[in-house]
């Protein structure tokens, strides 16, 4: 702790430098790798219960959905209070972005599909569009600063 810092400030006794930075990849590695796994045990649990060898009831179900949704709402909130303000910026565009394809291919496709000249939405279509729209724009930006 230097001579600006109190006990409660927020840097106070936070690793600095490379320490810092290796922290910060430390983390980003226990969070990419635990989402992998909770990744895989949503997939088993969702092929599990499909096969009926997982028995779900309605609150069950529910419970589940409610709990995930919290999870990543935690997880966000978490997130971006964390990183620094460039990753909050650039996550913000990006999720910006990904809303803006979801609206610009969900719309017309459901007006289409209303209309009968198209076939109903899929919404794991557009879930895809949604999520690479983001990771498409998100690795861009992260590509044109790396170089």
């Amino acid at each position: 702790m230097n001579a600006t810092e109190t006990p409660l400030s927020p840097e106070a006794g936070r690793p600095a430098g490379e320490a810092r930075a290796l922290r910060r990849r430390r983390i980003y590695a226990a969070i990419f790798v635990f989402s992998l796994l909770l990744g895989v045990a949503v997939g088993v649990s969702m092929g599990m219960a499909e096969e009926g060898v997982l028995k779900l009831t309605l609150e069950s179900a529910w419970g589940l959905a409610a709990a995930g949704a919290l999870l990543i709402a935690g997880f966000s909130v978490w997130f971006y209070r964390w990183v620094d303000e460039v990753e909050v910026q650039d996550n913000l565009w990006a999720n910006t972005v990904g809303l803006h394809v979801g609206l610009v291919v969900g719309v017309p496709w459901a007006f289409l599909a209303h209309l009968g000249h198209a076939p109903q939405v899929n919404l794991s279509i557009l879930f895809l569009f949604i999520v690479g729209s983001t990771a498409l724009y998100y690795t861009a930006v992260k590509l044109w600063r790396l170089f």
